[in-house]
């Protein structure tokens, strides 16, 4: 048959072809129903086969040839043969489709628009990620995704000129619009528009300068009146789409790149549209059209070609400043957020190489350099008290670092370090000079987008959540307003007067607005909800319909959303803000009506979701009923009714307010009696002095002494006890003296935990003889058992080894000589470092002289005998990063001053992880106190630790950030005398030669001796190393095997755990670990609330519920009976410390009951209450009252480190991102076979500062 077909001519298979077709068409004519479905089920059974054997090549050949074949026909169609196939498809289609089920309907529909998406997707798939990979030598002119063209498109209505990607109705509305010719201009205006003759040139120039001149000004006149939110450009129009950012940044977190993107005049698609003689300033028109094109040309390429990676969600707004080119304030969520070691491959803050990127080079040269400013040009207008308020010319550094304003510093090399310089010419004065620039002047940008778009696109990487306050604000701040005039004290302003007095329109954004372009962009939607009182909603009426409005009030969302919850069963499962997600608002019947796009909601059907949010109007906390409601309404899931919101466990509340009361949802004084009643049925009275002192110290209760007067009984029980059993013969009750033992007991616990006495925390001073407290700070460094002192060192002097005693003999005759100065101690894990100082420190306390042990951690500081954490006993500033001389808040005559001006010794383990100013601040400070200008006051100071494991964490930083805070980046580390321990203690005692071979290869790995693959940066975990495992699932169970069995014991629980780089890892594997206890969740809810009251609509609870600051607990803690937890602050250290792992024994509604794992304590229970925590690195000042606790079968490494553990699992499905992490997690246990580490295919990156090492 092959060979037959091959010889025929055109027309003879033409003739077979049209007989095949007869033949097929009298045959099927002839079918019946049955035979017809039975064949095309035949037929479909038959292609699906074939097409599920084809290979991927088959199926894009089939494909190709099929639309070839498709398109060689559609050209042959005569016009009436392809009106004739249209109208048979669609007979077909709807047949087909009214004879669906609505199963089947259901699958059509989810099919076609997968296929849409696909299809979409696969236009602009050919730059995703381009941005990571910006290579110079690619065209992107002329590209049709990229490039808006001539404007060759006219409308067939009015014969305007559009260009392809306008609206097709732009112009005159399809018609619907219909303007008169412009007539000839009369004389002397025709002549004096032409800019022909020197007099109409004078004119053009000028008339716009005129028109300025004589602007109005307006005085504060009229009565109050609002300018509602619906009046687009309006100050509450802008706050509205504040509040929506802040919506995205509570859904996914803070923005990832901040783009401000300029309109640029000498586009070649604007000067090719320019008529002779005319500038851009003259076509506002073009202006405005061109950039609209572009900045959708812009917003594609992020969003849809995923230049970045892909994005969540976005936003922009359009302004207009000093009547000026349109510019966008681009805000950009993208899912993978961009790590700090790659914003140099994504933004650059440099001039490019003239010779490898020309065009780049023009690009920046033209459009991205500031000013010039400064002292090159002092009159330049960003000046201002002879400063530039853009802080240019900026600093010259060598690698990307964190600003403190939230913003990195970027690199900016000098010419000397491999940076380049240009010249440019620029205006001073009336005179144009050619000055030399460097990389001081560069504004930010990303080198593929200003290649692409050749304009001033300035783009900032958002690395913290200061950075968010400014941004939200500063995107939706809207067109600068002037207005000056005088009005006396008391005026009511009327805002609608004012808005239109105080702003001004320039020409661009008039022809922005008549052209009906947005000024706002926003994805996905932000649904704006009511919030009111019941029949508090707003009533809009007439004379005529005053009673019928006011009998018959409007519904609104709230209402809406009751009924709803009424009716729908799905609907009960929801908060009130998540309802846009599944339902729309049909704002013609107010209304809710489920969504028919989106992805199936599992076991719901006809639910589908969206990524719709919703957002509820925020309420100022003085409008207390409504601020209530609104709390409960973020609550409460599926309320029928404003009654159902107020009924708390079937008691109906008379307001709001006693609502959020009973369900724990507002602070006040009652949670710390709740919390002491809890704890006063279950424990002894001195472990409810602990939790009484803890809540004085640390939770501020507003009436100290009315709560000691509830519950001094309970606290005294013990003393009252002890005093019946001395006295069996007397009937006693409490006394005055009993509580008095207490006050002294409670204020002895008080100094020492915080140096505070009761007076100072509003209790009654207890009569005690009053000794001195210098002297109780000096007892309290000196009050050792010299016995056990010298059994201690008699015992273990003889176990030092070689190196040990070499550094230990070599401190002493430092003290002993009253040498002074700085010794670090570098000491690698399992050499005995701890041992070493426990042993100096006896030393020096039997001769009853004083040696001060604190530690960067409150773990490694209950590893030191008498040990305690740095900031509490050295009073460092807690924001000691933010200062440039910080200091230690000690002062001369205290009795922490008497106790470092007398010390002969001061260790400081894990220094590696403090920042440097640390050590700068105590330096500083011993040299007032003991009055000594030599180096820490010739005072010696012991640091020790291990340059290999983290170095001070510093959030989002990058690699130079890090090295900037590191010990060896003080002034004072030239000073330093250094001493090393090398020999492994288990090796060497033991003759465990397993773990001597780990030991080494730990050392390996935090030295960076392992060879990375160079394509790639992993390196290969060693097989002998550790035990790899296939999934995280293995990790797990490796972990924690059998855990329903074993939980309770705390030996097992408290000696293994799972180790991850990233927070989000771990809060994942804690929560699926702990659903496989037995027993039933407690979930815990924060009480977030701003400390400035006047920012509480800026920052709403909602809000403040969704941030998780590092170090501090989520807004919402579940936890279970029999988990272990970690403690976040330290309450009563060396007891309780941050780090310390306690395992929870029973949770009540305001207070945990724990049992201590780890440190001194061990075994002791413990009461943990709700404590107020406010975090350090947010750009507002927030309170969240939460249990300062997490779970603690994961961990995060930097959590970790001086951690010991049995068993350790390390999940490295997210590599590690700073120095020393993978170090410090394997290094948690001292033998490989009990470390395991899920890592893909085997790899991981291991990052290694060779700087820190050197």
């Amino acid at each position: 048959m092959a060979a037959s077909r091959a010889a025929e001519t055109p027309e003879q298979a033409s003739n077979r072809l049209e007989e095949q077709r007869t033949r097929q068409a009298a045959s099927r004519a002839a079918e019946t129903p049955e035979q017809t479905t039975t064949r095309l089920e035949e037929q479909r059974t038959r292609q699906a086969a074939s097409r599920a054997a084809e290979t991927a090549e088959q199926t894009t050949i089939r494909n190709t040839d099929k639309l070839t074949r498709q398109a060689v026909s559609r050209a042959a169609e005569t016009p009436e043969q392809t009106t004739t196939r249209l109208e048979e498809q669609r007979t077909r289609q709807a047949a087909s489709r009214a004879a669906e089920s609505s199963e089947q309907q259901q699958v059509r529909r989810e099919e076609d628009r997968r296929r849409r998406s696909n299809s979409r997707a696969s236009r602009w798939s050919f730059m995703d990620r381009e941005a990571f990979q910006y290579d110079p030598t690619k065209n992107y002119d002329n590209h049709p995704q990229l490039y808006i063209g001539r404007m060759t498109e006219i409308c067939s209505y009015c014969d305007a000129l559009k260009w392809s990607g306008e609206a097709p109705d732009m112009c005159c509305s399809n018609g619907k619009v219909k303007l008169p010719s412009f007539g000839q201009p009369p004389e002397p205006l025709e002549s004096l528009m032409s800019g022909t003759t020197t007099t109409s040139k004078h004119f053009l120039e000028n008339i716009r300068k005129d028109a300025i001149a004589n602007d109005g000004n307006a005085d504060t006149l009229g009565q109050l009146v609002i300018l509602p939110s619906t009046f687009t450009g309006s100050p509450r129009h802008m706050h509205e789409y504040t509040q929506d950012a802040m919506t995205y940044v509570r859904n996914y977190g803070r923005p990832d790149l901040f783009v401000t993107f300029t309109c640029n005049p000498t586009w070649e698609e604007i000067q090719e549209e320019l008529l002779d003689g005319q500038n851009p300033s003259d076509r506002h028109d073009l202006l405005a059209r061109v950039f609209k094109q572009k900045l959708i040309k812009l917003m594609n390429i992020i969003t849809k070609s995923h230049v970045f990676g892909p994005t969540q969600c976005w936003m922009y707004s359009i302004e207009w400043q000093k009547r000026g080119l349109p510019h966008s304030h681009i805000l950009i969520w993208l899912k993978d957020k961009i790590k700090p070691d790659e914003i140099d491959s994504v933004i650059s803050a440099e001039l490019p190489d003239r010779q490898q990127d020309p065009r780049l080079f023009q690009v920046i040269v033209k459009n991205m350099i500031h000013g010039p400013c400064g002292s090159i040009n002092p009159g330049s207008s960003c000046m201002k008290d002879g400063k530039c308020t853009k802080r240019y010319p900026r600093q010259l550094i060598q690698d990307t670092q964190t600003g403190e304003d939230g913003y990195p510093l970027y690199r900016r090399r000098s010419s000397e370090d491999g940076g380049f310089k240009a010249r440019i010419k620029t205006k001073f004065g009336n005179s144009i000079q050619e000055i030399e620039i460097d990389n001081k002047l560069v504004v930010p940008y990303c080198p593929l987008l200003s290649r692409i778009f050749q304009a001033h696109i300035n783009v900032e990487y958002c690395n913290s959540v200061k950075s968010i306050k400014y941004i939200c604000k500063y995107i939706n701040k809207g067109s600068d307003q002037a207005m000056f005039g005088f009005g006396k004290d008391g005026t009511t302003v009327d805002e609608v007067e004012q808005y239109q007095l105080g702003r001004y329109i320039s020409s661009n954004e008039a022809v922005w607005r008549i052209l009906d372009f947005s000024i706002h962009e926003r994805h996905p939607t932000v649904v704006h909800l009511a919030v009111h009182l019941e029949n508090g909603q707003r009533v809009y009426f007439m004379e005529d319909n005053l009673h019928e409005r006011i009998n018959e009030p409007p519904k609104t969302t709230l209402t809406a959303f009751f009924l709803l919850c009424q009716k729908d069963e799905f609907a009960r499962t929801l908060l009130y803000c998540d309802v846009p997600k599944f339902y729309t608002w049909n704002a013609s019947e107010k209304a809710f009506k489920r969504r028919v796009q989106g992805t199936s909601v599992p076991g719901y059907r006809n639910i589908r979701a969206t990524n719709a949010l919703g957002r509820v109007y925020t309420v100022h906390p003085n409008n207390f009923e409504c601020f209530f409601l609104r709390l409960l309404l973020h609550t409460i899931r599926g309320p029928t009714s404003f009654e159902a919101l107020r009924t708390v466990n079937g008691r109906k509340c008379a307001t709001f307010r006693e609502a959020c009361q009973l369900l724990g949802l507002l602070e006040d004084d009652t949670q710390w009696n709740a919390t002491m009643t809890e704890a006063a049925t279950i424990q002894s009275p001195s472990q409810l002095r602990n939790l009484f002192i803890i809540l004085l110290l640390v939770c501020g209760p507003s009436n100290p002494g009315k709560l000691w007067e509830s519950y001094k009984e309970s606290l005294t029980e013990d003393i009252l006890i002890k005093a019946r059993r001395e006295n069996p013969g007397l009937a006693l009750n409490y006394t005055p003296d009993m509580f008095n033992q207490t006050l002294i007991i409670l204020e002895d616990k008080a100094l020492a935990m915080a140096g505070k006495d009761l007076k100072q925390l509003g209790l009654p001073t207890p009569l005690r003889t009053l000794g001195d407290r210098l002297t109780r700070e000096i007892l309290r460094e000196t009050s050792y058992d010299l016995n056990d002192l010298n059994e201690y060192i008699s015992t273990n002097e003889p176990l030092l080894l070689p190196d040990q005693k070499a550094a230990y003999n070599t401190i002493l005759d430092r003290i002993n000589r009253k040498a002074g100065g700085i010794i670090f101690l570098d000491a690698p894990g399992g050499t005995g470092k701890t041992f070493v100082i426990n042993l100096l420190l006896a030393k020096i306390r039997r001769k009853s002289e004083i040696a001060i042990a604190v530690a960067s951690s409150g773990i490694a500081a209950t590893l030191l005998h008498g040990g305690r954490t740095a900031h509490s006993t050295l009073k460092l500033p807690l924001n000691l990063t933010q200062c440039e001389t910080p200091l230690c808040n000690i002062s001369k005559g205290t009795g922490e001053a008497k106790v470092l001006q007398e010390c002969k010794l001061i260790v400081w383990d894990e220094y590696t992880m403090a920042h440097r100013k640390a050590l700068e601040a105590l330096d500083r400070t011993l040299q007032d106190l003991r009055d000594n200008g030599k180096l820490m006051g010739g005072a010696i100071l012991l640091l020790a630790g291990d340059f290999r494991q983290t170095l001070p964490v510093i959030p989002k930083g990058t690699m130079a950030d890090e090295l900037k805070a590191c010990l060896k980046a003080s002034y004072l580390w030239r000073h330093v005398h250094k001493l090393e321990l090398k020999t492994n203690m288990r090796v060497h005692l033991q003759g465990d030669v397993a773990a001597g071979q780990f030991a080494q290869q730990l050392l390996n790995l935090g030295d960076g001796k392992i060879v990375a693959d160079p394509t790639n940066g992993l390196i290969t975990i060693p097989n002998n190393f550790c035990n790899i495992v296939d999934s995280i699932e293995t990790l797990k169970t490796s972990v924690f095997p059998d855990i329903r069995r074993c939980f309770n014991d705390h030996k097992w629980l408290c000696e293994r755990a799972i180790l991850a780089p990233k927070n989000d890892s771990v809060n994942t594997i804690n929560l699926q670990i702990q659903q496989q206890l037995p027993g039933v969740d407690i979930s815990y809810k924060s009480i977030d609330t701003v400390v400035n009251i006047d920012q509480a609509v800026q920052y709403p609870t909602e809000f403040l519920n969704s941030l998780e600051p590092p170090g501090m607990p989520p807004h919402s803690l579940v936890l279970k009976v029999g988990s272990p937890i970690i403690l976040l602050r330290n309450l009563d250290a060396p007891r309780l410390c941050n780090g310390t792992r306690l395992c929870v024994k029973s949770l009540m509604p305001h207070v945990i009951e724990a049992t201590i794992l780890t440190g001194c304590a061990k075994g002791e229970d413990v009461f943990i209450p709700r404590i107020p925590m406010i975090p350090n690195d947010i750009p507002f000042e927030f309170k969240r009252l939460q249990f300062p606790v997490r779970l603690a079968f994961a961990m995060s490494i930097n959590k970790a480190q001086g951690q010991s553990l049995k068993v350790a699992g390390i999940h490295l499905e997210t590599p590690c991102f700073s120095h020393g992490q993978l170090y410090v997690a394997c290094s948690r246990v001292g033998t490989g076979k009990n470390l395991y580490i899920f890592a893909p295919d085997g790899k991981t990156r291991n990052i290694v500062y060779r700087t820190a090492l050197q």
